[in-house]
């Protein structure tokens, strides 16, 4: 049971926010609230007010941080991006909980004493309360960390985040996982899930160790394509910064997590951007297509088990596990594929004599499935990769090639997001770079008719970008831009 330090700073975390608001510049604001908020806040805990869907580490940074940079710019940030098909994803999602529920106003009957409630108007309003959450994170990203140099931004602060978190981590490496249970007075999972190997995992304030292994992946990866993207006499402390995080994931002890990152970062290191702008988008094409391949069978389950099975049995029997839990909840979804069955147990499979749930959901793609169907799969996923696969079409319009920085982020987001099959790991940090990216791959397309003017010799390209240049953080003249 979380003790009243943790409650405390649930409670305080909104005037912290403000804080950063106030005394740093709105771009460093969104970054440090958000991800200080998800890495310090307590896990599994919630603030629940009357007549409010709960509060948690989640929402409370993106809520309150979206309200205060309403304020302080003077304008509502817009949760629609410009894109059209990402205005279609965002619909789609606000819709999805309400059509969820309009197809969900039966009774289920399990067995003669377990009888599951038919959906209600507030389940709708909840489920979109706490989208809006993450929606923010997306939003402010979008919109306020809108260009190069906010992307690197972005991606410098994961970095060196993940650099000071690691102090923990090791911590609990030797210690074992107990920093929560020290300070907010309990353990936020199984600790029997955090023994590995004859040692333990870390899991600090996150909700799994698997999250903190594939966050640390995912900064050692990042710190490539800083050191990629960096000036010859910056590159080398990145590459250092690299090395010593990859020490720290495996010392993790997640099979996946460290794989991902043995796989992807000599890519990083040698491929051109073209080139892994091209895998990304191949990993979004399995991604999306993943539900309809695992219906028709095709993804080779058994082969995979057996190669996990190389490795260690514990870690095929684990896979397999998965798999089986995946084929039932998965032929359970498709009785109701389009809007799925909601919430209140009925996503999941009940044994039909003890009325007891026997099925355990650990992909994000299988969990969304079952509770809203194809329609919320294609609505959270599709926009969570559209900056994948518009980063060609945008450097296209703009006149310019992908760059390494760019590239390289779009494919830690499609490893981000092929994580997302097996686990359900995601997190403030996805929504922050998928926004971030979009929001740079807008801005460009917007500086594309300057481009094509200046070809035409009408106005030249710097007098033109320079009038435009306050709204993205450089201004040309006169007082400082908040952005």
């Amino acid at each position: 049971m979380p003790n009243s330090l943790a409650y405390l700073m649930l409670t305080l975390w909104p005037a912290v926010t403000l804080a950063m608001y106030l005394w740093m510049p709105p771009r460093s604001a969104v970054i440090w609230s958000i991800l200080a908020g998800y890495m310090l806040l307590p896990a599994a805990t919630t603030l629940d007010l009357p007549g409010l869907p709960g509060l948690n580490k989640y929402s409370i940074p993106s809520l309150f941080g979206y309200v205060y940079a309403s304020l302080i710019l003077g304008r509502i940030i817009p949760l629609f991006p410009e894109t059209r098909l990402g205005r279609i994803f965002c619909v789609m999602l606000l819709l999805a909980p309400f059509l969820t529920v309009a197809t969900n106003r039966d009774l289920i009957f399990v067995t003669r004493d377990n009888v599951l409630p038919a959906l209600r108007l507030y389940d709708a309003v909840s489920v979109l309360l706490g989208q809006l959450g993450t929606l923010c994170i997306w939003a402010l990203a979008r919109d306020i960390l809108s260009d190069a140099r906010a992307l690197r931004q972005v991606v410098t602060a994961i970095v060196v985040a993940f650099l000071w978190y690691s102090v923990p981590m090791l911590y609990e490496v030797r210690m074992s996982p107990q920093l929560h249970i020290m300070i907010y007075g309990f353990f936020q999972h199984d600790f029997m899930q955090m023994m590995r190997q004859g040692g333990f995992r870390p899991i600090v304030f996150l909700e799994h160790g698997l999250l903190v292994a594939i966050l640390t992946a995912m900064s050692a990866m990042l710190a490539v394509v800083l050191a990629r993207s960096a000036p010859r006499e910056d590159a080398n402390r990145w590459y250092l910064a690299a090395a010593y995080l990859l020490v720290v994931l495996v010392l993790c002890k997640s099979m996946a997590a460290l794989v991902y990152a043995i796989f992807l970062m000599p890519m990083l290191l040698i491929l051109s951007p073209r080139r892994l702008m091209q895998i990304a988008m191949g990993m979004g094409v399995v991604i999306l297509s993943y539900p309809i391949l695992r219906t028709l069978d095709v993804i080779p389950t058994d082969w995979m088990a057996e190669m996990a099975g190389r490795m260690s049995a514990d870690r095929a029997q684990s896979l397999q596990f998965r798999f089986d839990n995946e084929d039932a909840l998965l032929a359970h979804a498709m009785q109701r594929p389009l809007f799925g069955w909601g919430g209140w147990a009925r996503a999941v499979v009940h044994d039909p004599v003890t009325g007891q749930d026997i099925s355990v959901a650990d992909g994000l793609w299988v969990i969304s499935m079952g509770y809203g169907g194809f329609f919320s799969f294609i609505a959270q996923f599709g926009l969570l990769l559209l900056p994948v696969f518009l980063l060609g079409r945008a450097h296209r319009a703009a006149g310019r090639e992908v760059g390494i920085l760019a590239a390289g982020v779009s494919l830690v987001l499609a490893l981000n997001m092929v994580d997302l099959l097996p686990n359900a790991s995601i997190t403030p940090v996805t929504w922050l770079i998928s926004g971030s990216l979009l929001g740079y791959l807008e801005a460009l397309r917007r500086a594309a008719p300057d481009a094509d003017q200046a070809q035409a010799g009408s106005v030249p390209v710097a007098r033109k970008r320079a009038a435009f240049a306050g709204l993205v953080g450089v201004p040309s003249h006169g007082p400082r831009s908040l952005l």
